[in-house]
């Protein structure tokens, strides 16, 4: 049952200052730098480093620092809030960051990164104003001008850093539909609008809820349990009501304050001793005492953090930093507002935008609103759709019920349009109080033309005398029975945020069809006829007719569909995948269609890989000469505008119906560069929807390489504005492990239009490397890898009220991708090889070799560069328990012949399970 209200305050005594974390997160080991000496004496350098210009230098390099002591030149940013990584340059920085001891304002804190003109160091949550200090061994710089800390960026600012430190196995958290969804309900009151009656405004909200559990399980079957908690008081923010809410302009909270808002409500529902893993949903309900805003939902987080930036002193001062083991999905709303607006945003935290396949998680992600459409007849399904007018609330469409699985398979009758003449008569049930089990007759049909374009047909029934809580105002213009028959269609493909469509759309007037009344589709000589709408009253059953091609059409417009399977909640589709040589296997298992999974092998760089893409045709035919364009985008980002460069175009000549053929081109990666790859099937002439013929993959795999601890890496990332308006796109991060820690330099950024900004994704193994599961250690205290996603969305509101209610729709923040880093903690490792010289052939070589430390099945490639310079030929071999290695590698060119000239031969550590990337020593040999 849904907590009811309680007059039992369960708060704790903790102060607001720190957070009350389930778990403790490993910490990094403060360890000091050994005392080196200061003093030079040229006689006890050994005689190679005396001989040597270049040893000379890098012993120089190395010993400077402690010699002569560090110099800060500037520091960035001059200003910032705490959790920023700040940028030290100079000179005569220690190369080992954990060489250099850093203080600001007397408080030390870690560095992340050096060289020996720069460093990277985290602003914690402990400092204060004051100037910089970095020591190496006993000498010490200090920076000109103090750091100062920044408060709360306003609304139109770039939001603050967001640094977190994982809990958990780092569990992605989804939302399923099916099963107990519960939600925490926080009210947060301004200091200057406060209740006058708390237990009023509660009391309020339970019924609300109240309302919302009975929709779902009514909608669902019984098959979604909302249960809810109300926290005892209210949440406390730290300013005026003006600080948080726009009544005159957007009618809603302020973007730049739902992070804010959201912090401390999952503070004060800590403190009162919820618990925030055991909720998928966080609702924080803005009092605004009976003023109207429209709402917001569909973003995520794990992470909750905020510092007003006041000094630590400051009894007042406010710093949260809440981590969760799974993602909690967030909605914002007032305290009055419809239950219906409450159902909607809860709706839109099921799962995520409309696909025909998905990834089981993609249904509610768009509105069915009319609004902003300059043709809003293209949006009249609102009317019969939650994720439209949701104030007069209305059932979810049959695309929606079926994918949110709340009807058994028996009661979808599923046709395939074909071009075979075909009529049939179809009893359909309106959604009563109970499924109905009659084999004879179904609750939803779905006519099905391809993967992109579906019909669905249903009938809706306003309650009447019963308990139906659902489909109380739809229009029924002269229908009997209270009820009718309602067609829409369904485009499946990828919709855009400013796209002048509504992938729902109902295929008639605003309002249910009655007897003799027919919907058509000329093109597929689609007609479906209400025969009879009352062949039962309640619940409602009507006998509908579907017939198409009775005439055969000579057009054959619309008779087939390309597709790219589209990315999953990971952003990375099943339809591409890298090959390295040696070619034809791969890194990651295939699945049950024969493709690999993730990336399939890691990009080989400076090497040719076959980037590999499936292409599939559904419909009634096949089709024939397909062009297909590979694109790569550097770095991997959030949000796409369009800035991707075409690697190669191929033709594929033919792909059966209801078939797939794969095609790859050829990709030489960049070193040092991640990468998001992309495809594109060009759109044909009768073609059904073009809106999802291309897929992208991001290339993702890192390695934090060290001993104790592992260094952090910074992964360069690019957040992206879809749109041709300036907006700001607001970031979270999930996924984080307990023993890791990320951090993202902003909450949300703002862009103009198609523009981009380039930043750094720091992820950082805290713990020593040994308590990392990885390879055949599998006792580790820590996940191996570390699966952070970094999701970004897009404000969007409406402006043009809804019909029937004649209410401003709800905001929402609509997903545009993301980016998802596999960060793989590894033993710092080398490795040596020799060649062969006893071997009697000439048109290949044997590599002996081995690593360090010693680990056995560790993957290992040995390269050859050609005399020509530009062929390679490449083996790959796994080590010994030893960590040794052998390996046999041809010599012969594309044509089988034996170039004359130099032979470059290299190995390399490759993607293995236990140590990190490694390259070995060149060697030449002559044919």
């Amino acid at each position: 049952m849904a907590k009811r209200l309680t007059t039992t305050s369960r708060k704790k005594q903790a102060t607001r200052k720190k957070a009350a974390p389930k778990r403790k997160a490993p910490k990094a080991p403060a360890k000091k730098p050994p005392v080196k000496s200061a003093k030079f004496d040229l006689a006890k350098l050994s005689p190679a480093i005396k001989k040597s210009p270049l040893r000379l230098r890098d012993w120089l390099d190395d010993h400077l620092p402690w010699l002569i002591g560090p110099r800060i030149t500037s520091f960035d940013p001059p200003k910032a809030p705490r959790g920023t990584i700040l940028t030290i340059e100079g000179w005569n920085f220690a190369p080992a960051r954990a060489d250099n001891q850093v203080t600001i304002g007397g408080t030390a804190v870690p560095v992340l990164a050096a060289s020996g003109s720069m460093l990277k160091a985290l602003v914690t949550k402990d400092v204060d104003d004051g100037p910089i200090k970095v020591t190496v061994g006993t000498r010490t710089a200090n920076s000109a001008t103090d750091f100062a800390v920044a408060g709360y960026p306003g609304d139109s600012d770039d939001g603050p850093p967001v640094f977190a430190t994982g809990a958990g196995a780092g569990d992605a958290g989804d939302v399923n539909p099916i099963g107990t969804i519960r939600v925490l309900i926080v009210v947060c009151q301004a200091t200057d609008r406060v209740p006058a009656n708390f237990a009023t405004v509660r009391t309020g909200l339970n019924t609300r809820w109240t309302n919302v559990q009975t929709y779902y399980t009514q909608a669902s079957y019984g098959q979604t349990n909302v249960q809810f908690d109300i926290v005892s008081t209210p949440a406390q923010l730290d300013g005026t009501f003006a600080d948080f809410v726009d009544l005159t302009g957007a009618v809603n909270i302020i973007g730049g304050q739902l992070d804010r808002i959201a912090a401390i409500a999952a503070q004060h529902a800590q403190d009162e001793g919820f618990t925030l893993d055991n909720y998928q949903m966080l609702c924080s309900v803005m009092f605004t005492n009976g003023a109207f805003i429209r709402a917001w939902g569909g973003s995520d987080t794990s992470t909750f953090s905020y510092d007003d930036g006041k000094p630590t002193s400051d009894p007042s001062h406010i710093h949260i930093d809440i981590t969760l083991s799974h993602k909690i999905n967030l909605l914002w709303i007032q305290e009055n507002a419809n239950w219906g607006r409450f159902a909607h945003e809860f709706g839109h935290n099921i799962v995520s935008a409309p696909t025909e396949t998905g990834d089981g998680t993609a249904t509610l992600g768009e509105d069915v609103y009319g609004s902003d459409l300059v043709d809003p007849g293209a949006a009249t399904a609102q009317d019969f759709e939650l994720m439209g007018n949701h104030d007069s609330h209305p059932l979810f469409t049959g695309f929606h019920l079926e994918k949110l699985g709340y009807y058994q398979a028996a009661n979808i009758k599923t046709l395939q349009w074909d071009r075979n003449p075909h009529q049939e008569d179809v009893d359909l049930i309106a959604h009563g109080l109970t499924e109905d089990g009659n084999a004879n007759r179904f609750h939803i049909l779905k006519i099905k033309v391809s993967d992109a374009l579906t019909y669905f047909v249903e009938v809706r029934q306003r309650p009447g005398t019963t308990t139906q809580i659902f489909d109380d105002s739809i229009p029924l213009g002269a229908a009997a029975n209270q009820g009718g028959v309602i067609v829409t269609r369904v485009i499946a493909d990828e919709m855009h945020n400013n796209q002048q469509t509504r992938f729902i759309t109902l295929m008639h007037d605003d309002r249910v069809l009655v007897e003799n009344e027919t919907v058509e589709d000329p093109a597929r000589a689609l007609v479906i006829t209400v025969l009879d709408d009352a062949v039962q009253a309640r619940p409602l059953v009507c006998r509908v007719r579907v017939a198409w091609a009775q005439t055969i059409a000579d057009d054959p417009n619309g008779s087939f569909d390309l597709k790219v399977e589209p990315w999953d909640s990971d952003w990375q589709s099943p339809d591409i995948w890298v090959d390295r040589d040696p070619f034809g296997s791969f890194d990651s298992p295939l699945d049950s269609e024969g493709r690999p999974t993730g990336n399939g092998d890691k990009p080989w760089v400076s090497h040719i890989n076959q980037f590999t893409a499936r292409v599939h045709v559904s419909g009634a035919m096949g089709a024939a000469n397909v062009k297909v364009t590979f694109y790569a985008i550097t770095p991997p980002g959030v949000g796409d505008n369009g800035n991707w460069s075409p690697i190669s175009v191929k033709t594929i000549a033919s792909i059966p119906q209801d078939g797939a053929i794969d095609q790859f081109c050829n990709w030489v990666p960049v070193v040092g560069k991640h990468t998001c790859l992309k495809v594109y099937a060009s759109p044909q002439l009768g073609e059904i929807s073009g809106g999802n013929n291309s897929a992208q993959e991001n290339v993702f795999d890192f390695q934090a390489a060290g001993s104790s601890p592992a260094d952090p890496i910074f992964i360069r990332t690019a957040v992206r504005n879809p749109l041709d308006e300036p907006r700001a796109i607001a970031l979270s991060m999930r996924g984080l492990p307990l023993g890791w820690a990320a951090q993202i330099p902003n909450a949300w950024v703002w862009l103009e239009g198609k523009a981009e900004k380039e930043f750094e994704v720091m992820v950082w193994p805290l713990a020593d490397i040994n308590v990392y599961k990885m390879g055949k250690q599998k006792e580790g205290r820590y996940p191996g890898t570390a699966p952070l996603r970094v999701a970004g969305f897009i404000p969007r509101s409406y402006s043009e009220e809804m019909p029937i209610t004649h209410t401003l729709p709800g905001s929402r923040f609509y997903p545009i991708g993301g980016t998802f880093y596999r960060v793989h903690a590894r033993r710092s490792a080398s490795i040596r090889f020799e060649i062969e010289e006893k071997s009697q052939r000439k048109d290949s070589i044997v590599l002996h070799g081995a690593v360090g430390p010693a680990r056995g099945d560790q993957r290992i490639l040995a390269d050859v560069l050609l005399p020509d310079g530009k062929t390679h030929r490449a083996a790959e071999t796994r080590t010994k328990s030893s960590g040794a290695f052998d390996v046999r590698v041809s010599l012969l060119d594309d044509d089988r012949k034996l170039q004359p000239g130099t032979y470059q031969v290299q190995a390399f550590i490759f993607h293995a399970s236990e140590l990190a990337d490694a390259s070995s020593n060149l060697l030449h040999i002559l044919r």
